[in-house]
């Protein structure tokens, strides 16, 4: 029973390590004064992988990280509780759904809507945008969309290496 604690605490480092790499490395400028990334597909991954508690810890370090160190330590907070929410929403709905394909899409939707909705609601109650906060809903659509389908075909390539079956 340890050594499994201990393997899950590892890979959440590791998904935590991955979550901030592509989110860190990968930035598309948006309008909006942010970027796009590719950290989501790891965020959605953290879940499906790890379950809803693990997988929302490696989600919300590994963006907060990424938001501390890459000048946007306003967003620290709201990153932490936001990326942590998506993963454990997509996790609870993929394990609800058996672990199914149909199951990372739907889950995966609901995880980004979570994360359009809460840098929404962030931005415009804490930072205090108020209604312009919904200028970065577009950037944060697509970049949710392009994390869910980045994150599916990854997560297919995991199953096909039976790499699921060692977590």
């Amino acid at each position: 029973m340890q050594a499994n604690r201990v393997k899950k605490m590892v890979l959440s480092a590791l998904l935590a390590a991955l979550v901030f790499t592509a989110t860190y490395v990968v930035k598309i400028p948006s309008p909006t004064n942010g970027y796009v990334n590719l950290g989501d597909c790891f965020v959605l991954l953290s879940g499906w992988l790890l379950g809803p508690w693990y997988g929302a810890a490696a989600a919300g370090i590994g963006s907060a990280l990424t938001d501390l160190l890459g000048g946007y330590a306003h967003y620290v907070p709201g990153t932490l509780v936001i990326k942590a929410l998506d993963a454990f929403v997509a996790a609870s709905i993929y394990h609800a759904m058996k672990k199914s394909t149909k199951g990372m899409l739907v889950s995966g939707i609901a995880g980004e809507l979570v994360m359009v909705a809460g840098y929404f609601g962030f931005s415009s109650l804490i930072l205090g945008k108020g209604l312009a906060a919904a200028l970065s809903i577009p950037g944060n659509l697509v970049q949710g969309g392009i994390g869910i389908a980045a994150g599916i075909l990854v997560m297919q390539v995991v199953r096909r290496a039976k790499l699921t079956d060692q977590m």
